[in-house]
């Protein structure tokens, strides 16, 4: 990742952190679960959304080390650590979280559609790259591979308010704005990542002379 492409994922991530804490913090707005309703009341739904959001920061923050390949070749420790983190936010916490919050998003069929199967996508691509990880199963390159699928639907969570914004100013209807972002985000992230993968590939098939070139 360009130091560019990481500087905007760490502000990003630190706006989501920033207007967590200003609506979810005592004394906070708490206008997200003012606007659920009748829904906003249920201990259950609550409970899945305060661990969401906790779940969310941790792997949002966590994928920070591992997309900085300084860190990953200087303190392999440090990459391990923080990899095991974020899968274990994502399979423990976000996805299943996810999974049931979805059943009651905004934006209709389409934005309870799109959440669910981000929360799947995530889960399924999470769950991949962590048994490929693993010694019994050990393959680096698939695992790095399904890992890249993952942080794409994980990062879903900055585009998704990257677009949001900029459909506000371009004046689009608020629901209209929040389903379009939504899957804009969704299959976006997804296409850029399998072409970082196909590039990945396209160059690993290439002497070594020419890659060092290139």
């Amino acid at each position: 990742m360009t130091i560019t492409a990481w500087l905007a994922y760490l502000a990003g991530s630190g706006l989501i952190l920033h207007s967590t804490l200003l609506d979810y913090l005592p004394g906070g707005s708490g206008l997200f679960i003012l606007q659920k309703g009748a829904i906003g009341e249920s201990a259950l739904w609550r409970g899945s959304l305060y661990v969401h959001i906790a779940g969310g920061l941790l792997c949002l923050f966590s994928a920070l080390p591992q997309l900085s390949r300084a860190v990953v070749r200087r303190w392999p420790s440090v990459h391990k650590i923080a990899g095991r983190i974020y899968g274990a936010s994502v399979l423990v916490l976000v996805a299943p979280t996810g999974f049931h919050l979805a059943f009651f998003a905004k934006g209709g069929a389409l934005g309870k559609l799109g959440f669910l199967t981000l929360a799947v996508a995530a889960f399924h691509t999470t769950l991949k790259g962590w048994r490929f990880a693993l010694p019994r199963h050990r393959d680096m390159q698939a695992h790095r591979a399904w890992m890249i699928r993952s942080f794409a639907y994980a990062a879903s969570a900055v585009t998704f308010r990257i677009y949001h914004i900029a459909g506000y100013f371009a004046g689009l209807e608020p629901d209209t704005n929040y389903v379009l972002c939504l899957w804009l985000s969704l299959l976006g992230n997804a296409a850029v990542a399998e072409l970082i993968l196909r590039q990945k590939r396209q160059t690993a098939s290439l002497p070594i002379q020419l890659q060092t070139e290139s």
